[in-house]
């Protein structure tokens, strides 16, 4: 990541430097794997002390956020501790005291003491990674908490207190931490992060003198052994790389891979820029995937003489391609050939479908999610490709109890989130517009053969795509389970109330409150909903919805935290109908469903935010109108009531029209929540859609929404959504 010189190169520096600050803070309070590990903290925090050097702004940011996040965050110590020390938080900032004090609440709050204590002590008693004018105003809340407790002070505050005192009178100066410098300087140079579980991505010493002749010469053998079909010249060969001490599972082992993956990536780079060479190009590369093979194949013939497992054998020999792969694009940038890794994966990916089915294909998830396109651009092609083969894409979406589903989801959003940016503006790069049909077409295979998949995890995909890719979110949301018949949409009088599955709430496997559940907003919603909030939360609502400072408005094209707006939806949807199932269901019917608290919600949002932000609401709830289910209906009713309810604001029912229309305007498939709500809203009087001035506005508007109309009101065939789904 090279964020630092982006930032330097930015004519809003600062700004720029709070953007890239906030998604390293995200990534380190995200509970993830890389934030997990002492290694990804280390990055994460040396990468913000870098960003820091830049644009000053981001210390006072990042310990603003810090100082009103939830507690989970406040009191997590492994992650405060190293910001401290990395000179990124600063404890003496006057929110970050007012907040902390708040929090202590004169000693009361002993699991907050306990937490300042073990900072403090840490941090400016043993390592002296902080002077005691860093954080006098912590130590004087500290001297009021110790002088307040009668009877029974915390021992811990008092000799915490002792100490700093000591410290003091001695004129004790902060201690530079080691490693952190390092961490700038790497960062400065563009490194990329650490991989967890990708061995070897630290310093390494240099290869022991002439180990690179060795292994290539022992390559060029074995290229000449295979092509022999020798089956005992192949165990000798084997044999002869153990007695070498290579294959023991040491540091030697991950040299030999290493070295090899080198010798044949640069001959087969070599070779392809020779027109007379192209036709023996991959040898090397197939010898060395065959080479993996017969070593897993055979290892219960010679694993008395390594520590290796079939599993970790094949953990090095990817980590080691990724490893690789990361260390030719950093240094090759634009001159980076994909074509070697792509050749040495796909291989590695047939030759050993039948050696190791099932750990196999989880290995290789996790190699292509850290060579995924936002770490290495120049493979963007290649990964799309091994992402959905056929011997990997299939194997993972049947693996038992749906243990692949979290992987390949993991995989699909890493390259949406790599798009998204490109996606937003109108104008793409041709490579960008290659990639994303390719995307579209993986996303038709997974709505053909895999619909759950795209039914379970809409919420997410959709949190991931910006708004203005309509037809990628139309194929996600058209997808439905495949042992349910779809009813016609386009049947005359049809009554969707007295559908069987219409009462049944879909299966989401999306964390759909995560965004809700981090901010401030979460506990005061849940207390309106219940019916025991204050009339100042609906009014105060917009202003939780709103980003916090520029810097996130420009990373994310938008005023508004559309994440934190789709998760308020849909959780407020899902307490309404749970409250409509528990008082009896279908009774009171539509009005049931369309008053209470979380209409009021809605129609609150409707009628207050402005034009943008009405736009990101009406897309959350429309992006809920899918196949029949509880959801569905209940969105498909509010999204009426909406427009009914707006007579006194036109711009409103105009906006509904629009996220309707433009969701029909383009190639099939259609959810069928969509086509169900637009056709009502089109042939029920009571909407008088035809009236409206905005339908006929222009004679354009006017023939588009007679085309759509035309389209909706003769049609007389299913087929919406699952295997019915055509190309762009």
């Amino acid at each position: 990541m090279q964020a630092r010189m982006l930032v330097m190169q930015s004519p809003v520096r600062e700004e720029a430097g709070v953007a890239y600050a906030q998604k390293l803070c995200r990534r380190l309070y995200d509970g993830g794997k890389f934030a997990r590990c002492q290694l990804g903290v280390e990055w994460i925090t040396a990468s913000l002390a870098s960003l820091n050097d830049v644009a000053k702004r981001v210390s006072k940011e990042v310990t603003t956020w810090i100082a009103f996040s939830d507690n989970d965050r406040r009191l997590n110590k492994e992650m405060t501790v190293a910001l401290v020390n990395s000179r990124v938080l600063q404890l003496n900032s006057p929110d970050y005291v007012r907040e902390m004090s708040k929090l202590l609440d004169m000693g009361r709050n002993v699991p907050a003491v306990d937490f300042i204590v073990g900072l403090l002590n840490h941090s400016l008693v043993e390592k002296r990674a902080i002077a005691t004018g860093d954080c006098v105003g912590l130590l004087e809340t500290l001297t009021k908490i110790a002088q307040a407790s009668r009877g029974k002070p915390h021992e811990g505050v008092i000799r915490l207190l002792e100490e700093a005192r000591n410290l003091a009178r001695s004129g004790a100066q902060a201690v530079p931490q080691p490693g952190v410098d390092a961490k700038a300087k790497q960062m400065l140079a563009g490194a990329a992060p650490p991989q967890v579980g990708v061995p070897g991505k630290g310093k390494e010493t240099p290869d022991p003198p002439g180990l690179r002749d060795q292994v290539q010469f022992a390559l060029e053998k074995w290229v000449l052994q295979i092509q022999s079909n020798d089956d005992r010249g192949v165990l000798q060969f084997m044999q002869s790389l153990l007695d070498q001490g290579w294959l023991k599972g040491d540091d030697i082992t991950d040299r030999f891979f290493r070295i090899s993956v080198e010798v044949c990536a640069d001959r087969c780079t070599q070779q392809l820029s020779d027109a007379s060479m192209q036709g023996i190009a991959y040898v090397q590369i197939d010898a060395l995937s065959k080479l993996v093979l017969m070593l897993v194949r055979y290892l219960d013939e010679w694993n008395r003489s390594t520590t290796l497992t079939k599993q970790s054998l094949l953990n090095k020999a990817l980590a080691t391609t990724v490893k690789v792969m990361h260390a030719h694009h950093a240094e090759r940038k634009a001159g980076f050939n994909q074509k070697p890794f792509h050749r040495l994966m796909t291989r590695l990916l047939l030759d050993l479908t039948d050696a190791m089915p099932e750990a196999m294909i989880f290995s290789f998830a996790d190699a292509l999610q850290a060579c995924q396109p936002r770490l290495v651009s120049g493979f963007s092609f290649a990964w799309l490709e091994l992402v959905s083969h056929r011997s990997l894409m299939p194997r993972l979406l049947h693996a038992k109890a749906s243990k692949g589903w979290t992987a390949f989801h993991r995989l699909i959003i890493s390259l949406c989130k790599y798009m998204e940016p490109y996606l937003r503006n109108t104008e793409m790069p041709e490579p960008i517009k290659l990639l994303y049909k390719g995307t579209l077409r993986v996303l038709l295979v997974l709505l053909h053969d895999f619909p759950e998949f795209l039914c379970e995890y809409h919420f997410s995909f959709c949190d991931a795509i910006p708004p203005s890719c309509i037809q990628l979110r139309n194929l996600i949301l058209s997808a439905f389970p495949r042992h349910m018949v779809l009813p016609d949409p386009f049947t005359p009088q049809l009554n969707i109330d007295l559908l069987p599955e219409i009462t049944k709430p879909p299966a989401i496997l999306s964390p759909f409150t995560q965004a809700l559940a981090a901010s401030p907003l979460r506990p005061e919603l849940d207390k309106f909903l219940k019916g025991r909030g204050s009339n100042g939360f609906l009014a105060s609502l917009q202003q939780h919805l709103l980003l916090s400072s520029q810097a996130e408005t420009a990373a994310a094209g938008t005023r508004y935290n559309t994440p934190l707006i789709n998760s308020l939806v849909l959780h407020t949807a899902a307490h309404a109908i749970s409250q409509n199932a528990a008082a009896g269901g279908a009774q009171g019917g539509k009005s049931a469903l369309t008053s209470g608290p979380s209409m009021e919600v809605f129609r609150k949002l409707c009628r207050d935010l402005d034009t943008e932000g009405r736009y990101l609401m009406l897309n959350a709830i429309a992006n809920q109108l899918r196949f029949p289910n509880s959801h569905t209906h209940y969105f498909s009713c509010v999204l009426l009531a909406l427009f009914q309810q707006s007579a006194d604001h036109q711009i409103e029912r105009e906006q509904i029209t629009r996220v309707l229309i433009e969701r029909l305007i383009v190639n099939k498939p259609h959810p069928w929540g969509l086509l169900i709500t637009f056709i009502e809203l089109i042939k029920n009087p009571t909407y008088d859609f035809w009236n409206h001035s905005f339908v006929r506005s222009s004679r354009e508007i006017e023939q588009l929404f007679q085309s759509v109309a035309r389209f909706c009101l003769t049609q007389h065939s299913g087929g919406q959504g699952g295997a019915a789904g055509e190309e762009a």
